[in-house]
C-alpha cells in the first residue's frame, strides 16, 4: 500500500479567530474583507487540491464552490497536487497561488457572488456579460487654482509715510490684497467634463481588453453619464478597472 505523505501549515498570531470575523456576516463586504485578511504564514505541501480548498475554507470560514467539470477539462482534477509556502499576504494572494500551482495558469479564476467564491475556468467565468456604474466625478473634475492673498508693502508704505500719519488711510488698501479666486479660464463646464471623461473612456477601450468593446467589435460597452462611468462588461474587465 502507498501512502501519500502531505503537510497543511497555517501559522497566526493570537486574537480573533479568522473563521469567527468573518462568520459574523456572509453579505459581499464581509466577504471582500476575508479574502483581503492577510495571514502571517501558510505552508501547503504536496497536497490535493481538493484538500488544500477545504483547509482555506476552513481558516477562512468562507463559502467556497469549485466547478470541478469546468477544471477538469483543462485537465485539473481533485487529485491534482499543490505546494505553496508565503508568509504575510492577504488570502486572495494565496487562492490565487494555489490555483497557479495546478498547471493551468491564467485559465483559472475566481469570483465573489451572491457570498459565495466561485472558483472556475476564466472563459466561464466570462461568459456572463455584468453591468456596474462606476463613480468618476474626481477623474474628471477640475480643481480650481485659487488665488492666495498679495502681499502690498508698497502701498502700506505710502500710507505711514505722509506727516501726521494718524492713522487715517484715507481709503487706503489693506496689507493683503484681496484675491479673485479661480482664473475664469479654469471653470469647468458640463462640455470640459465631458471632453475629460471621453478620454477617459477611450484610454480604458486601448488599453484593457481592447478586443472585447463594442466598438472593436466585441460584446463590452462603456460609457459616461452624469459623473459615472457605465460598463457592461465579462468579469475580467471588471477586475482590471479594478472592481
Amino acid at each position: 500500500m502507498r501512502i501519500t505523505a502531505f503537510v497543511l501549515t497555517f501559522v497566526y498570531f493570537a486574537g480573533p479567530t479568522f473563521a469567527q470575523t468573518t462568520r459574523a456576516s456572509s453579505d459581499q463586504r464581509a466577504n471582500k474583507t476575508a479574502l483581503a485578511h492577510r495571514l502571517p504564514e501558510v505552508k501547503i505541501t504536496g497536497v490535493p487540491l481538493e484538500q488544500a480548498i477545504d483547509f482555506l475554507r476552513d481558516i477562512s470560514g468562507l463559502n467556497i464552490n469549485v466547478n470541478w467539470k469546468a477544471l477538469e477539462l483543462l485537465n485539473v482534477t481533485k487529485q491534482t497536487l499543490v505546494s505553496v509556502k508565503l508568509a504575510d499576504v492577504p488570502l486572495r494572494r494565496v487562492i490565487k497561488a494555489v490555483l497557479d500551482e495546478t498547471g493551468a495558469g491564467q485559465a483559472l479564476t475566481y469570483y465573489v457572488e451572491d457570498g459565495i467564491v466561485e472558483i472556475t475556468t476564466r472563459e466561464l467565468a466570462d461568459n456572463e456579460m455584468i453591468t456596474r456604474v462606476y463613480p468618476i466625478d474626481d477623474l474628471v473634475m477640475i480643481v480650481p487654482d485659487f488665488a492666495g492673498p498679495t502681499l502690498n508693502l508698497q502701498g502700506q508704505s505710502n500710507q505711514t509715510s505722509g506727516k501726521g500719519g494718524g492713522g487715517s488711510g484715507g481709503g487706503g488698501q489693506s496689507l493683503f490684497g484681496g484675491g479673485n479666486g479661480a482664473d475664469a479660464s479654469q471653470q469647468d463646464t458640463p462640455a470640459s467634463k465631458q471632453q475629460r471623461a471621453d478620454g477617459l473612456v477611450k484610454m480604458i477601450r486601448d488599453t484593457v481588453k481592447p478586443e472585447i468593446w463594442r466598438e472593436n467589435g466585441g460584446p463590452a460597452s462603456i460609457r459616461y453619464f452624469n459623473g459615472h462611468l457605465i460598463v457592461t462588461a465579462p468579469r475580467s474587465v471588471h477586475e482590471a478597472l479594478g472592481h
